[in-house]
């Protein structure tokens, strides 16, 4: 063999080799410095103080005055559709309530309720410091705005002085927070922001995820994992977590108060956001942004549009999103008249199967005569089997007389915005927490006795025109794994799939 004929071999070994190391070999975290790191950059914190950059996590706080010591004063500030409690206790937001349609009534649902809570690091917002950490503070001022309200929250302790400005604003979902330390006697101290995730006791914590940006300065979204309890994250911009109705996080930070980000857990319920600010020796003030509610494509849209990509709609955003928001009011304002969220359902469904029809006809009829076409087909290949001329011309004549196109295809192209922005609505609307119907308590979770999941099976497997038996078997499979599949699905979304695919077998019975 000649070298020249090695080379195309050898190379590809070579990239391949290459594509192997950079993709999937662990990655060498370098020795760089604050300055140097990029926003959102991860790294693996290590158990044992190393380099700087590199020292390990903090997420302790040791404070300076006993928790009963004094009596806390706790305000509540009110606008349209939310109501605030914060406490003297650590100047923390001690609970946050939300006006909400959820199961067919209105009501407010908590995210965050620290009040009576033992642990005192479990504070909303609380500042923890190196050593010292004050608990007890005074409220200095309280007033009210045109747009928002203001408190401002002091503590003296022998290292300095600790003042947070709370501005709640009327018309969004924001809480900004204006933090300054002035150290004592060149006393340097270094702040930590803690702040938990979402939790509303109803749900639990098994859809609390992490939200961060990345080195593009986008939002991300990370599960809980004990990968991500051994990480940080450099100059984070956006930085907290989120549940299936509710966002709590980091949306603004004018002057980078956060070096580092990183996650704590409390006896494996909630997640709890640190954000570890610069060590300072003479007196400093930042000023935080932060978004506090629920999962609302306008109120994201409004204090950060970086949030909206949690909402999962995926690369048709631009034309599913305001069709979800549509079809949302549409769901709503059935229910007004049938008083259940799960008659509501069945309504849109057939309403949105009545507006389709002319395009699933289209489909129904293409579908028909692909099946004439291969009919027909045969009949040519059995003519002409000994005349492969006779049979090309044939084939080309048969084609052209039948027209086919895209025409079929397009129809169900057109269909697929329409089922991922209803999908979003049916599994990530509050108004279907708690939602009851027939034998289901909840069309937020999944169907309890999957009775659901078992008539889709049945009438995907028995309803199959095809008298092929090996398509036959594949359609029997095909319903047995999207039974499987839909068993997990929230009870309200599969309710839709069941009546929509029966719509649909009864619309192609019609056609035929």
């Amino acid at each position: 063999m000649k070298l020249k004929d090695l080379w195309i071999p050898l190379s590809m070994a070579l990239i391949t080799t290459w594509m192997l190391q950079y993709f999937f070999a662990p990655q060498k975290q370098e020795n760089i410095s604050v300055e140097a790191a990029k926003s959102g950059q991860r790294f693996t914190a290590p158990k044992s103080a190393e380099i700087e950059i590199v020292k390990p996590l903090n997420t302790e706080v040791d404070f300076i005055d006993e928790q009963g010591s004094v009596n806390p004063r706790v305000t509540l500030i009110e606008t349209n559709n939310t109501r605030y409690q914060f406490s003297t206790q650590g100047a923390s937001l001690e609970k946050v309530e939300f006006l909400r349609n959820w199961g067919g009534q209105i009501g407010y649902l908590s995210t965050v309720n620290s009040s009576g809570q033992v642990d005192r690091e479990r504070r909303f917002f609380l500042i923890g410091l190196n050593e010292k950490t004050p608990y007890n503070f005074s409220l200095l001022d309280q007033k009210e705005e045109e747009d928002r309200f203001v408190l401002i929250y002091e503590s003296k302790f022998s290292d300095g002085l600790l003042r947070k400005q709370f501005t709640i604003f009327k018309q969004e979902y924001r809480v900004d927070l204006d933090l300054t330390i002035q150290p004592h006697h060149e006393k340097i101290l270094q702040p930590r922001i803690f702040f938990g995730a979402p939790l509303i006791a109803q749900l639990g914590n098994e859809s609390i995820t992490a939200v961060l940006n990345d080195q593009h300065n986008k939002a991300q979204v990370l599960p809980r994992s004990e990968e991500l309890l051994t990480s940080y994250w450099m100059k984070p911009t956006l930085f907290g977590s989120q549940d299936r109705y509710f966002v709590h996080s980091l949306v603004k930070d004018e002057q980078q108060f956060a070096q580092r980000g990183y996650y704590k857990i409390f006896d494996l319920e909630s997640l709890y956001a640190v954000l570890e600010g610069p060590a300072v020796s003479q007196a400093t003030t930042w000023h935080l942004s932060f978004y506090i509610g629920p999962k609302v494509d306008h109120a994201l849209q409004k204090v950060d549009p970086r949030l909206e990509s949690l909402l999962n709609y995926g690369w048709l955003a631009p034309i599913s999103r305001p069709i979800s928001n549509f079809l949302l009011d549409i769901l709503n304002w059935l229910y007004q008249y049938v008083k259940n969220y799960g008659i509501a359902i069945i309504i849109l469904t057939i309403l949105m199967k009545l507006i389709l029809v002319p395009f699933t006809y289209k489909t129904e009829r293409s579908k028909q005569k692909v099946s004439d076409l291969q009919k027909k087909m045969k009949h040519i290949e059995e003519k002409y089997k000994h005349d492969k001329q006779a049979l090309t011309q044939a084939r080309a004549d048969l084609i052209r007389k039948q027209g086919l196109g895209l025409g079929g295809c397009l129809p169900l192209l057109l269909q697929i915005p329409l089922f991922i922005a209803l999908s979003w609505v049916l599994s990530n609307s509050i108004e279907l927490y708690k939602a009851p119907f027939l034998w289901m308590a909840d069309l937020s979770a999944k169907d309890p006795y999957y009775i659901l999941p078992i008539l889709l099976g049945i009438v995907m497997m028995f309803y199959n025109p095809t008298t092929d038996p090996t398509q036959r078997v594949t359609a029997m499979v095909m319903a047995l794994v999207f039974a499987a599949f839909t068993a997990s699905l929230p009870a309200g979304l599969t309710l839709y799939i069941l009546v929509s695919t029966g719509l649909g077998i009864l619309q192609t019975a019609l056609t035929k």
